[in-house]
């Protein structure tokens, strides 16, 4: 057996390993709902506001009684925009240092941001909360970005979220930002012109590196607008062509084959802006997605059949239910059996 396949292998075991273990756990928390973007192929609908305070505690008593028997806890802000509710992620994200010091608990953090408000004094509060890794989408340069990436107000986005970009490389924080370019049918030469803003600017900064992803139609109301991106199916080979040319600066999901998604994990779960317990960021309208509620003590009521459909990659370790469990319902009819009781 070559070294290589031996890597894989245990690169495979590891993640299976981390995924089934109660010493670690990732909250994907909203901390708001509303987005300061109108981006033309956004799937949510932006009905819920920012957590209330019963929830914001409720968030953090579970931290707490999940705390002492943790080794890693990470939490992975999304919305919305998570940082139009930055006092919200500020408090729980201090809280959960505060008790990792006491319990000898790593905890991490990374945010999924359209990049507009993190200027220099929030990305500085950010690193000091070790929620210090960020993705920011970008649709190619600026004229083409602009068309798609709109704020809330119709106005274009992408000067704002470039300076914010160029300021954070002038500093030596210590972040780390992936740039998710989204490729459509229609924006090639502007992708490829951005590719070259970047190697004259960013490409030697070793916190920042490329993931390269087509526009794919994810659903909500934007369907004339994603039809228009994606009819011509050709941005998926420009995605695979870049990702090989940036190598180096490229975020492969699948780089060795054996991708497990978080809402595949048995130890991932999102808690939304209105207390609902989901496990994917995407099926937000779904009902299979909901799975349950955090209580106002901290404890969680899950529904055992539907928590159980999605983990259930790890009964049959088939690669599509674990790397991708939405894809896999919608074309399997899977029944739960894994019994999960309330937990604390």
């Amino acid at each position: 057996m070559t070294n290589s396949s031996n890597q894989i292998k245990g690169f495979a075991r590891q993640q299976l390993v981390n995924s089934l273990s109660n010493k670690k756990l990732q909250l994907i928390i909203f901390p708001t709902e509303q987005c300061n973007f109108r981006c033309v192929y956004c799937y949510e609908d932006f009905e819920i506001g920012k957590m209330p305070r019963w929830l914001i505690d409720a968030t953090k008593i579970l931290i707490s009684n999940k705390m002492p028997n943790l080794e890693y806890l990470s939490l992975s802000w999304f919305g919305g925009e998570p940082l139009l509710a930055k006092d919200i992620l500020f408090e729980i994200a201090e809280y959960s240092q505060s008790l990792a010091k006491e319990y000898n608990c790593k905890v991490s953090g990374d945010l999924t941001t359209n990049g507009f408000l993190l200027d220099i004094k929030t990305l500085t509060k950010l690193v000091e909360l070790k929620q210090n890794s960020f993705q920011i989408s970008i649709d190619g340069d600026k004229e083409s970005h602009d068309t798609t990436r709109l704020t809330r107000n119709g106005r274009g986005s992408f000067d704002r979220i470039w300076s914010r970009l160029l300021d954070a490389s002038a500093t030596d924080l210590d972040f780390n930002i992936t740039l998710r370019i989204h490729i459509t049918d229609l924006n090639h030469e502007s992708v490829l012109k951005f590719c070259k803003r970047f190697d004259e600017t960013l490409k030697g900064d070793a916190r920042f590196r490329l993931f390269f992803k087509e526009i794919s139609n994810l659903g909500g109301d934007n369907q004339v607008a994603i039809q228009d991106l994606t009819a011509k199916r050709t941005a998926k080979e420009l995605a695979k062509d870049l990702t090989n040319r940036y190598s180096k600066k490229s975020k492969k999901l699948d780089s060795m084959g054996h991708y497990i998604c978080y809402a595949g994990k048995p130890n991932s779960l999102g808690i939304r802006a209105n207390g609902n317990i989901n496990k994917c960021t995407v099926a937000l309208d779904d009902d299979r997605n909901n799975i349950g509620k955090i209580n106002p003590d901290g404890t969680l009521t899950l529904n055992n059949e539907k928590f159980s459909t999605w983990i259930k990659g790890f009964t049959t370790l088939d690669s599509w239910q674990m790397g991708c469990p939405l894809s896999y319902m919608n074309n399997n009819s899977v029944v739960g059996d894994i019994a999960i009781k309330k937990v604390s």
